[in-house]
């Protein structure tokens, strides 16, 4: 099963004692990619809609069918987490004040894309001395907005092929498995296909564009996607085993 971006953003975001506010957007590691935060939209509950940042590590339950993600803390405790300025790009320093906030060890520490450990979750319960000894790194993060990205341009050389349409996301180690192209706007009879994160050469920030390692033909070789079916496991199966 995989969950796109777009579906959640309509999903509620609940504490342990309420509703906290909708899924405003999603930062990915352009990278790794795999999702590193969520952000609430506090608009209903917080003055001045102060804009919280959640990790997938504090999420205990995705319900599909009711649009709600669940997270093990308070409204409190995430009404008293560390604030971010809402234009300002999330630092390394920041994260490293906000997992120390929450007692998360920490997602750099390690090979993997969550550190030691394969689920995001397993972070909740690591030794944080140890983490926070060994965590402290001037390295720059690579945590980039899914709405930002999500209209690029996938250019080949010169020509452009179409657009970023959306992000498959397995929602249980919260990595992106496929990027949805739409091709309408650049050819007749045009189509949404998958191409995995591992095609992507380039994320070009300043002129808005995705440069792919496939040439044009392989690019539009990729499977059509039905976005009906994501949920469905042998579709997607199918479908992963048909991206090349």
């Amino acid at each position: 099963m995989l969950i796109s971006f777009n579906q959640l953003t309509h999903f509620a975001i609940h504490a342990t004692d309420g509703d906290i506010g909708g899924c405003k957007d999603i930062l990915f590691d352009d990278q790794d990619f795999v999702i590193r935060y969520f952000y609430a939209d506090t608009n209903t509950w917080l003055p001045l809609s102060r804009k919280v940042v959640l990790p997938p590590i504090a999420i205990i339950k995705l319900e599909t069918d009711d649009k709600k993600i669940h997270v093990n803390m308070t409204r409190k405790e995430l009404k008293d987490s560390p604030s971010i300025d809402e234009h300002k790009p999330v630092s390394r320093e920041y994260e490293e004040t906000l997992f120390k906030y929450f007692g998360y060890g920490y997602y750099w520490i390690g090979p993997g894309a969550w550190g030691d450990f394969a689920h995001p979750t397993e972070l909740a319960n690591v030794d944080l001395d140890k983490a926070q000894q060994d965590g402290h790194t001037n390295v720059v993060n690579h945590l980039r907005a899914c709405s930002e990205v999500q209209g690029y341009e996938v250019a080949l050389g010169e020509d452009e092929t179409g657009h970023v349409e959306d992000f498959l996301i397995d929602p249980q180690s919260w990595q992106v498995q496929l990027i949805v192209i739409d091709t309408h706007n650049w050819m007749p009879n045009g189509k949404k296909f998958v191409i995995a994160p591992s095609h992507v050469e380039k994320i070009d920030w300043s002129s808005h564009k995705v440069g792919v390692k496939l040439d044009k033909d392989a690019l539009l070789s990729q499977p059509e996607i039905d976005m009906d079916r994501i949920q469905d496991e042998s579709y997607i199966a199918e479908l992963m085993a048909q991206v090349r």
